[in-house]
């Protein structure tokens, strides 16, 4: 049977255009924060690593807050919705002051940067990005359309990491460089997310509890953080996510904080990273068109299984040619590696929703916006320890930001975070994929409510 649909093409664009704004934001701070604060301000790696993981960890407990306060919620506007349009100015406005460091003694440079970051991080992205991400289970009650908005979400967040990676190197040069150049461009990229953060805003509707099949005697939950947690945690597929969140964001911080550092000491290059980001961008373009139909024919736990061992085979020649240095060829294979990790990054929502769906079935209570923060909560752990480990790693092997060679050590450390580490990251993904068969408990759960009737 056809199930309902809900979403115009527009509204569709329009939700797309907050995952945009998001990887702005996001995008500038995870792949150029470091190099920001250790090249034109002069800091040390280790020590800002050390206070990014700080920020991060409490950015873990942040989420689930940030989703018990969405799940409490009542205005007209609905749960999310709200929470995505109160914070968008406090978000670009933080966003630019983080790359607008005071000319003053070191120490209070670090002070600035940590209580900056944390108040971005912990508590209006996370606020933001956790309502945002909880908004595809309430605009929609179809189970594909929850995966096209995953495939959407994701295609325009290519477009917001390739204009990231290809314009801002280029724009900080333009603008003088230094501290000047990276104030003045965190300012440009602030403003373009805030146009689009408010037009996801202005332009979705949440559907009312009763289209979402949730009873108003359950809806809102009243339960607090701890409660709602400890529900989480008993469902062992969001579990299961939130490694999968954990390590694959870790991955995605370490190699887009160390991929300027390898364009441009290793390679050479530094322009190197927009080639290499137009070259992920556009297969995985490809592949996430196809994603909605190939999930509709089998399912997100194959779809996802097999692309993501897929990826991990292309993994093998990126690792053997980037230890070489081999542009070339390390583009081919970091096409292909993108083309089949596209799958899984298109069907995180739905997935989502089918884990906070285990959840109600076994519970009877709805925790839709704590259940998205598994979403944030993987990306600011995953995060804070793998920006700890990039800022330590390099600090380790010599890298000194204000030199123009770097030592042996710090190229052999670069390139073995840049390319190698991928690798040993997707074999473990592989591994917990394999398990997470929550589609298969939900169809089993519904068939036996059906039979006890």
């Amino acid at each position: 049977m056809e199930q309902k649909k809900y979403l115009t093409f527009g509204n569709k664009m329009a939700y797309g255009s907050g995952d945009l704004a998001n990887n702005i934001i996001f995008g500038l701070i995870t792949s150029f924060l470091m190099i920001y604060l250790t090249d034109a301000v002069g800091l040390n790696a280790g020590i800002i690593g050390t206070l990014m993981m700080f920020s991060r960890f409490a950015g873990g407990v942040s989420d689930v807050v940030a989703g018990t306060i969405i799940d409490r919620t009542k205005h007209k506007w609905g749960k999310a919705r709200p929470w995505v349009f109160w914070t968008i100015i406090p978000v670009v406005v933080c966003e630019v002051l983080m790359f607008s460091t005071p000319s003053m003694n070191t120490t209070l440079q670090y002070i600035y940067f940590f209580i900056i970051y944390t108040i971005l991080n912990d508590v209006f992205f996370t606020l933001n990005n956790v309502a945002y991400s909880t908004l595809s289970v309430l605009i929609t009650a179809n189970k594909q359309e929850r995966v096209q908005l995953g495939v959407v979400r994701f295609v325009f967040a290519l477009v917001a990491v390739s204009a990231i990676s290809g314009g801002t190197m280029a724009s900080v040069n333009a603008f003088g460089g230094g501290v000047v150049g990276w104030r003045m461009t965190a300012l440009i990229f602030s403003v373009i997310a805030a146009v689009f953060y408010y037009i996801c805003a202005l332009s979705i509707k949440e559907l009312p509890p009763s289209e979402l099949g949730i009873h108003e005697d359950v809806a809102p939950e009243k339960t607090g953080v701890f409660q709602n947690l400890g529900k989480l945690l008993r469902n062992k597929y969001y579990v299961m996510q939130l490694f999968i969140n954990i390590l694959f964001n870790g991955l995605m911080t370490m190699v887009g904080a160390v991929g300027v550092y390898y364009m441009k000491y290793v390679i050479g290059n530094a322009a190197m990273l927009g080639v290499f980001s137009i070259v992920q961008v556009v297969p995985m373009f490809l592949g996430l068109i196809f994603t909605p139909m190939l999930v509709k024919r089998w399912g997100i736990y194959k779809v996802n299984l097999i692309g993501f061992t897929l990826a991990t085979i292309a993994c093998i020649p990126f690792m053997i040619f980037g230890m070489k240095g081999m542009t070339t060829p390390m583009l081919i294979s970091h096409g292909f590696v993108w083309l089949f990790r596209a799958p899984m990054l298109g069907t995180t929502s739905a997935l989502t929703a089918e884990i906070s769906g285990y959840t109600y079935r076994q519970t009877g209570k709805r925790l839709d916006g704590s259940m998205f923060s598994c979403m944030s909560m993987g990306a600011k752990v995953g995060a804070g320890i793998a920006t700890a480990m990039t800022g330590w790693l390099l600090a380790l092997s010599k890298y000194d930001g204000k030199l123009d060679v770097q030592p042996q050590s710090s190229h052999s450390m670069i390139t073995f975070m840049y390319v190698a580490l991928p690798l040993i990251i997707n074999v473990i993904m592989v591994a917990i994929l394999m398990l997470q068969k929550v589609e298969k408990a939900n169809e089993t759960w519904d068939a036996h409510q059906i039979t006890a009737k």
